[in-house]
This record gives C-alpha cells, structure tokens and sequence, in this order.
C-alpha cells in the first residue's frame, strides 16, 4: 500500500487538471468567462464608445492592493488572449500591497470594456487563494485542507483553492462515489447493501457518517470490501472533535484504521480548525474557503 499522505493526494486532489492545456478545463474557463463578460457588456460599452477613439492603443497595468497570494492569471491571459500581456507575477506568489501583477497593450476599448471581468476574475480566485493559504498554515501538516461543492464559479473556484495549496475534492459529480445521508435512507441505512452495490463503479468511494456507530459499522464493511481496486473514505459529518478523536481511537483498536481514510466536514469554520485538525482525521473539508472567502483587492490603472 502507498503511504497513507500520498493516498490522501490521490482520493482528494484532482489540482493537475486545472490549467488550460487541459481541454476539458480550457473549455469550460472559456465558455465561463465568455457567459460573464457578455452579461457585463450586454448592448456595449456605452461609456467607452461614445469618448474613445475605437483605434486607439492604451497601456495600463494590474496592481495589488492589499497582501495576499495571486491566483487566476493564467485565465486572465485566457479572457484577453488578443492584447498584449506580461505576467510579472505568477499564480502562488506571494504579493504585497502597491506590487505591478500584470502589464497591459493594446487596443482601449477592448481594455476598459473587460475591466471589471478580469478584476473580477483576479480578486475571486486570489481571495480564495489567500484565505485558503493562510487556513493551511493553521494545520500545521497535521491534516490537509479541502474544497467542497458549496461554490460559484465551479473550476475556477478549485483552481484558486489549490494555489493555496488546498485539495480540490471532487471536480464534479463523476469524480468519485460519495454516499450521502440521503442516499442511505433510499436503502433504509442499509451500508453493506449499499457499499456492495457501488464497489465496481468508481475507485474512489467515501461514506457519510453522522456518529461513532455508524463509522464503525461502515469501517467494519470497508474492511471486508477491501482490495487493491478501491480507495474507501469515511465522511464524518457535523461530529464534534471531541467525538472524532474517539472514532479515530476506536478504528485503530479495532485494526480498522488502515483500511480506510477520514474526513471531517460539515459547517466547519476557521475557529474550529485547530481543535479538527488535532483529532487524527486525513482531510478537512470547508465550504467556507468558496462561500465565504473576501475578494482581494486589486485595481486596473491606465498608464
């Protein structure tokens, strides 16, 4: 078996298919960024057509702020791919506040009219970058960090949290296999039935639990369905730390721990980081670092 770091890697981090040499991620950065700049422009830019010169060239430049890490100009250069642009900062760097991020040439209509969209583009996904940054610094490697689907702007939004070095979790719903709460009273919270039944159907399968009976239950079948074709994780939802630290404690006991990895998620805030990351779980899961993360504040100036 791998070490058990390099299992997590793989169960919950698909960060290597987010840059636009993938066609699948290229396309959808493309057909997103496209759906926000029209509904922006919408008839036109009335301002800039009625006073600029629709020949005109303009130089202008992209500019920090505040601190933070920088996240989204690869697709920055996407949305502007006709001017000319000259990334001076790269995705992950740390920037400061009054730092040049990115020069800019070409013709003023097309500059000012995307304006607020690239903004837009560079403040969401640094914002997200940074806060899931400074959140990571909080585990301090005792567990890692993830996204959930709790999000806007989908791709765009597990891309930023990787620059900050968070897991992706699941890019979508064809990733991997979670069992839900719901899906368990289909089958009137029947897990073998259930877990038996989706064994062939992904290699990646997680379980939601809701209490220490259940994730041992669930353990104890994972167990039993354990083979080199399938990675099993269990999802320990809205259970306090407290709790957590006895399931984890529990699994080891019973041999069960190494068959399996495990997740805290559910409503989880960066007050309670430290007290989750201290109970023994793998990953950490936060729809705050999409739902709740603060643009970070950077400004187009016309040289």
């Amino acid at each position: 078996m791998q070490p058990r770091n390099k299992l997590i890697l793989e169960f919950w981090d698909r960060s290597k298919e987010l840059n636009i040499k993938n066609k699948e991620y290229m396309d959808f950065v493309k057909k997103f960024l496209t759906f926000l700049l029209k509904e922006d422009i919408k008839n036109g830019d009335l301002t800039t057509s009625s006073i600029i010169n629709r020949q005109k060239d303009i130089s202008a430049t992209i500019i920090a702020k505040e601190n933070g890490i920088l996240a989204g100009t690869e697709e920055f250069s996407l949305l502007n791919k006709d001017l000319r642009i000259k990334r001076l900062k790269k995705d992950g760097d740390k920037i400061k506040n009054n730092d040049v991020l990115i020069e800019i040439k070409g013709n003023a209509k097309k500059i000012l009219e995307r304006e607020r969209t690239s903004l837009n583009l560079l403040q969401r996904m640094s914002g997200i970058a940074t806060l899931t940054h400074d959140l990571v610094k909080k585990l301090n490697n005792k567990a890692k960090l993830a996204a959930t689907r709790k999000n806007l702007w989908g791709l765009l939004d597990k891309k930023a949290v990787s620059i900050g070095n968070g897991l992706t979790h699941r890019l979508n719903l064809s990733d991997g296999i979670i069992i839900k709460d719901n899906h368990l009273k289909i089958f009137n919270h029947n897990i073998e039935n259930v877990m038996d039944s989706v064994k062939n159907k992904s290699k990646y399968i997680e379980i939601e639990v809701e209490n220490k009976k259940q994730a041992i239950c669930a353990a104890r079948i994972i167990k039993k369905l354990s083979n080199n074709e399938n990675l099993f994780a269990l999802m320990l939802d809205n259970i306090r730390p407290e709790e957590i630290k006895s399931i984890v404690d529990e699994l080891k006991n019973q041999n069960l721990y190494n068959n399996l990895l495990l997740e805290a998620s559910g409503g989880i805030n960066p007050n309670d980081l430290k007290r989750y990351s201290d109970c023994g779980v793998d990953a950490i899961s936060m729809g705050f670092l999409t739902n709740s993360a603060k643009a970070l504040n950077i400004s187009q100036e016309i040289k």
